[in-house]
């Protein structure tokens, strides 16, 4: 069964595709529709067997993060904290934090 992001994920770029929106260009109306796709997630869920949404702002930002950032990596590369990434393989990820080297496990 997918789960609640991977749901609003799909209904969200079907919307995009449908109104003809480019998530780079357009980034606050892909916004707005983000934040009005979960929403209407979250009450469908409430009478549906749609698995719920616990917190509606991180399935906003990871679903924003897919559609128009590089997905989980956003978030690092949103971060003031964090000077290099090293991306050799798909798994681990390498920071590099405040002169530290932080390894990560897989995603």
């Amino acid at each position: 069964m997918p789960t609640a992001l991977d749901v609003v994920d799909g209904e969200v770029r079907e919307l995009i595709r449908r109104r003809g929106l480019d998530p780079f260009t357009d980034p606050g109306p892909v916004r707005l529709l983000v934040r009005d796709v979960v929403a209407d997630y979250s009450e469908r869920s409430l009478t549906s067997a749609l698995p719920p949404i616990v917190d509606p702002e991180s399935v906003v930002r990871d679903v924003l993060d897919r559609v128009a950032g590089f997905g989980p990596l956003q978030r690092y590369l949103d971060d003031p904290e964090i000077e290099e990434i090293w991306v050799n393989e798909l798994t681990p990820l390498n920071l590099q934090i405040s002169a530290s080297i932080v390894f990560l496990g897989p995603h």
